[in-house]
Protein backbone atom coordinates (compact mmCIF):
# COMPACT_ATOMS: atom_id res chain seq x y z
CA UNK A 1 0.00 0.00 0.00
CA UNK A 2 2.53 2.36 0.78
CA UNK A 3 4.28 2.31 -2.42
CA UNK A 4 1.02 2.68 -4.19
CA UNK A 5 0.44 6.01 -2.44
CA UNK A 6 4.51 6.84 -2.13
CA UNK A 7 3.93 7.18 -6.53
CA UNK A 8 0.97 8.76 -6.44
CA UNK A 9 1.74 11.58 -4.37
CA UNK A 10 4.65 12.36 -6.47
CA UNK A 11 5.40 14.28 -9.37
CA UNK A 12 5.17 10.62 -11.56
CA UNK A 13 1.79 10.19 -9.85
CA UNK A 14 1.34 13.74 -11.01
CA UNK A 15 1.98 13.12 -14.66
CA UNK A 16 0.11 10.33 -14.17
CA UNK A 17 -2.99 12.14 -12.76
CA UNK A 18 -2.90 14.41 -15.60
CA UNK A 19 -3.12 11.76 -18.75
CA UNK A 20 -6.52 10.45 -16.77
CA UNK A 21 -7.80 13.93 -16.77
CA UNK A 22 -7.16 14.41 -20.15
CA UNK A 23 -8.69 11.17 -20.79
CA UNK A 24 -11.55 12.29 -18.98
CA UNK A 25 -12.19 15.23 -20.60
CA UNK A 26 -12.20 13.94 -24.23
CA UNK A 27 -14.42 11.15 -22.77
CA UNK A 28 -16.80 13.90 -21.41
CA UNK A 29 -16.80 15.37 -25.13
CA UNK A 30 -14.35 18.36 -24.03
CA UNK A 31 -13.16 19.94 -27.34
CA UNK A 32 -9.30 19.89 -27.01
CA UNK A 33 -8.87 23.02 -29.53
CA UNK A 34 -10.63 24.99 -26.49
CA UNK A 35 -9.56 27.01 -23.78
CA UNK A 36 -11.16 25.67 -21.08
CA UNK A 37 -9.73 21.94 -21.72
CA UNK A 38 -6.47 23.47 -21.71
CA UNK A 39 -7.07 25.71 -18.75
CA UNK A 40 -8.01 22.65 -16.90
CA UNK A 41 -4.89 21.31 -17.58
CA UNK A 42 -2.59 23.55 -17.12
CA UNK A 43 -4.43 24.40 -13.64
CA UNK A 44 -4.27 20.58 -12.70
CA UNK A 45 0.08 20.54 -13.67
CA UNK A 46 0.80 23.78 -11.62
CA UNK A 47 -1.45 23.33 -8.79
CA UNK A 48 -0.64 19.70 -8.44
CA UNK A 49 3.23 20.79 -9.05
CA UNK A 50 3.33 23.23 -6.71
CA UNK A 51 1.96 20.66 -3.80
CA UNK A 52 4.62 18.32 -5.31
CA UNK A 53 7.62 20.34 -4.18
CA UNK A 54 5.83 21.81 -0.95
CA UNK A 55 5.45 17.96 0.13
CA UNK A 56 9.54 17.62 -1.48
CA UNK A 57 10.99 20.63 0.77
CA UNK A 58 8.78 19.27 3.73
CA UNK A 59 10.25 15.68 3.42
CA UNK A 60 13.81 17.01 2.96
CA UNK A 61 13.06 19.53 6.24
CA UNK A 62 12.67 16.55 8.22
CA UNK A 63 14.88 14.33 6.41
CA UNK A 64 12.65 11.51 5.76
CA UNK A 65 13.16 9.23 2.60
CA UNK A 66 9.61 9.25 0.45
CA UNK A 67 8.98 5.75 1.43
CA UNK A 68 9.49 7.40 5.74
CA UNK A 69 7.01 10.27 4.83
CA UNK A 70 4.76 7.87 3.00
CA UNK A 71 4.73 5.60 6.45
CA UNK A 72 3.98 8.72 8.26
CA UNK A 73 1.19 9.69 6.07
CA UNK A 74 -0.39 6.51 6.43
CA UNK A 75 -0.04 5.84 9.94
CA UNK A 76 -1.33 9.60 10.49
CA UNK A 77 -4.58 9.17 8.11
CA UNK A 78 -4.57 5.56 9.76
CA UNK A 79 -2.82 5.08 12.67
CA UNK A 80 0.03 3.22 13.44
CA UNK A 81 -0.05 -0.58 12.28
CA UNK A 82 -1.40 -3.19 14.14
CA UNK A 83 0.70 -5.08 16.60
CA UNK A 84 0.83 -8.90 15.77
CA UNK A 85 -1.18 -11.87 17.61
CA UNK A 86 2.54 -12.89 18.86
CA UNK A 87 3.52 -10.08 20.26
CA UNK A 88 0.32 -9.27 22.25
CA UNK A 89 0.75 -13.14 23.42
CA UNK A 90 4.07 -12.51 24.80
CA UNK A 91 3.40 -9.25 26.52
CA UNK A 92 0.52 -11.49 28.29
Amino acid sequence: MNYALMYALSPVGTLLNTGLLVVTLLVWGVDPSQLFFWAMVIAFVVLSGWLDLRAYIARRKHGFTAYQATAAVTDAIWGPPAKKQEDEEEAA
